[in-house]
């Protein structure tokens, strides 16, 4: 068991002051089973995950690992031995050369016998798909392939607790699927006990028990029924409750009498098909468009042209990855284009290409008309048109002041010192960070959701005219995802063009015009949110590699399948929830697509 007494821990800034992150929390982890950590960001989740395992020594209080008290310098190695660490970022802990090397690193340190080492590495590799990557090096694999490596060389350890922090936080929705799935079936195998921290609610509710930490300390735990039965308290919070239970809530509002207690879609779902089969009629099923049209191209020039694009990563080697291939797409000023598909799949290559961090080895690529390989490009130029945020913002936060990283680009293109302090707090300002609270902090004192929100205030201070995002949502809680979305909703209002490479489906059902779904260094398809989302027999009956859908249009397509006809391509609750309330409780009235329910 391992158990936290009253612990509390400050960070310490270069300005001498103190960052309270954990203030008298108290929590006991049975040494079996699974417990979600849920909490905004800047609660004190990740803080509390690196003193349960030793990283980090509680100020006051304590921590015990099976009756060890991780203070005690002479307890540090078996601690860790017990409580192994998955970071959100797996490039804090890939140390080796190969992919083999990576999982065998901790073996060997844990003194395991070559035979026993080899038989476990065998046994990673092929349980979490790297075997085709045994001889890459790490920092060659996609960000998703990174962290299924951190997350297999963990495991390969068979520590007695599992400390995830957001560890499927960067994977495709597939790969966050097999990974927890994995992760859970390796819980129960070898009966071990894992804290998975995340901000997905329908990840949390496949736990044990939830622990929700507020401000440092745990403001409510128990099963996962019990700490959602109570939204609003959530909602106060900047958090949500799984799609189930908004749903229901929703519908409650409305005069259904949905049963207490639900968190899973399934038994939403039965109840609801049970009460249409109560129905005096069987409504008929509506039909989704069998071939949808491609998008329209605007009659205006491009601002982005990708004409026949490859690019190859160590050509003539036996490490050789080809990551695009021909790839041609236009984008035009002030379109907002989704660019997803599965890890591996060229998304991250491609926008690196946009500012000539990358370089084209065939094809051309235009931005705004000029070849940016081309010897006459200003590349200082281009990359003012052009920003490019990071997948982890702390990539490119490097001042000692968040004041200073923002006025960064500014400074290097020549603008007075007169200016710098307006273009700053405006720029800060547009992210909704309080220059007045956040100038003068250090960029890696700030949460999660706040180093993302600096890394886009530098980038909105040089007013782009394309802004090029890599999972900008990536491990922030719902409220944090709300203020990000807020700020790409301002930029399209100002006709700033958007390139959003990003696996949460709801975000771009919310906010994009064009989906371009990347498969094998390729466009597998150039389309549009409602076509994607909306056919006949959902993504998920399509090949592997593409992507899923919005968590609503899954729970409205099971519906469907129940025989209740609402319109799986949409997505708003609200209407969603008028939709199912007009098919199933509504005399004489059955909702359907472009009727007095759009979707």
């Amino acid at each position: 068991m391992i158990v936290a007494e009253d612990v509390s821990f400050s960070y310490h800034l270069p300005s001498g002051n103190e960052v309270p992150t954990l203030k008298g929390l108290s929590l006991e982890i049975s040494d079996s089973g699974s417990l979600a950590v849920i909490g905004p960001n800047g609660s004190g989740k990740s803080t509390l995950a690196r003193c349960l395992n030793g990283l980090i020594v509680p100020r006051s209080g304590r921590i015990l690992v099976d009756g060890l008290d991780t203070a005690d310098p002479e307890n540090k190695w078996p601690v860790h031995q017990r409580a192994g660490m998955i970071f959100q970022n797996p490039d804090n802990q890939l140390v080796s050369t190969t992919v083999e090397r990576e999982v065998a690193f901790g073996l060997e340190n844990i003194g395991l016998p070559s035979p026993e080492i080899h038989d476990r590495v065998a046994w990673a590799l092929n349980r979490f798909n790297l075997e085709k990557y045994r001889h890459y090096p790490p920092h060659r694999l996609s960000g998703g392939e990174k962290q299924r490596l951190a997350i297999a060389a963990v495991a390969s350890m068979r520590p007695r607790y599992l400390i995830c922090d957001e560890p499927t936080s960067s994977l495709d929705p597939g790969d966050r699927r097999d990974i927890l799935g994995l992760l859970l079936s390796i819980v129960d195998e070898y009966r071990l006990s894992v804290v998975f921290i995340t901000q997905s609610p329908e990840e949390a509710v496949r736990m044990d028990r939830i622990a929700l930490v507020v401000d440092g300390d745990v403001a409510a735990e128990g099963t996962p029924e019990e700490v959602y039965r109570e939204s609003g308290r959530l909602a106060a919070h900047g958090l949500d409750a799984p799609l189930a239970t908004r749903l229901a809530d929703a519908l409650r509002t409305r005069g259904v009498a949905v049963p207490a207690g639900i968190v899973h879609p399934k038994p939403l779902v039965q109840w609801l098909a049970d009460r249409a089969s109560e129905s005096p009629s069987a409504p008929e099923s509506p039909r989704a468009s069998e071939s949808p049209s491609a998008p329209v191209s605007p009659t205006t020039p491009p601002i982005i042209a990708f004409d026949r694009v490859c690019h190859t990563y160590s050509p003539g080697t036996s490490l050789e990855i080809p990551a695009l291939r021909d790839v041609s797409t236009l984008v035009f000023p002030g379109e907002c284009v989704a660019l997803t598909g599965p890890n591996g799949s060229g998304k991250s290559t491609m926008i690196q290409h946009l500012n000539s961090l990358l370089k084209a080895d065939s094809g051309t690529v235009r931005v705004e008309g000029a070849d940016v390989s081309s010897p006459e490009t200003d590349l200082r130029k281009l990359r003012q048109k052009v920003g490019l945020v990071f997948q982890f913002p702390e990539a490119q936060l490097f001042e000692e002041t968040v004041f200073d990283d923002v006025a960064f680009g500014p400074r290097q293109t020549g603008v007075a010192a007169s200016e710098i302090t307006e273009m700053v707090n405006r720029a800060l300002e547009r992210v909704g960070l309080d220059p007045g609270r956040f100038s003068h902090r250090h960029p890696l004192s700030l949460s999660g959701g706040e180093k993302r929100r600096a890394a886009i205030a530098g980038i909105l201070a040089m007013e782009p005219s394309v802004l090029a995002l890599d999972e900008p949502t990536s491990g922030l809680d719902p409220q944090s995802v709300r203020q990000v979305e807020a700020i790409f909703r301002g930029c399209k209002a100002k006709g700033t063009t958007l390139f959003l490479i990003t696996h949460d489906m709801d975000l771009i059902s919310r906010l994009a015009d064009r989906i371009l779904v990347m498969e094998n260094g390729g466009i597998a398809a150039d389309t549009t949110p409602v076509h994607l989302f909306g056919r006949q027999h959902g993504v998920d009956a399509r090949p592997r590699g593409r992507p899923g859908r919005p968590g609503l249009c899954d729970l409205l397509a099971a519906v469907c399948e129940a025989g209740i006809p609402v319109d799986p391509a949409c997505f708003d609750l609200e209407e969603a929830a008028d939709m199912i309330r007009a098919c199933v409780f509504d005399d004489n009235h059955h909702a359907s697509p472009g009727e007095s329910h759009p979707c």
